[in-house]
């Protein structure tokens, strides 16, 4: 039997976690996030503020939506890392979002 060929994966933006099941919302090159270390993806403001999230020390630059790196940053703050992965009990600081940690203080 036949089967119908493989479609090719939806074009995502480079901050989209291959794990990370969502959508890319935006333009792909909305921010830019530097992770510290030297290496830069440029995203949709979405996955920016996801990658961010998950990348201690992470910062999210402007790209081409005037306004998306702030909102990236200020969303990344509430976002637990790999927040993709909810089938894990999170219960050490590095696992919650940042404003998480700051209410436990």
């Amino acid at each position: 039997m036949d089967q119908a060929p493989t479609p090719p994966p939806a074009e995502r933006c480079t901050a989209a976690h291959i794990e990370d099941p969502t959508p890319c919302c935006g333009p792909y090159d909305a921010v830019t996030v530097l992770d510290g270390a030297g290496n830069v993806a440029t995203g949709c403001e979405h996955h920016g503020a996801r990658m961010a999230a998950s990348i201690e020390g992470a910062l999210i630059e402007p790209g081409s939506v005037v306004g998306a790196a702030t909102r990236a940053f200020s969303a990344s703050r509430t976002i637990r890392p790999f927040c993709w992965y909810e089938d894990a009990p999170r219960t050490e600081p590095s696992q919650l979002s940042h404003a998480e940690n700051a209410g436990r203080a």
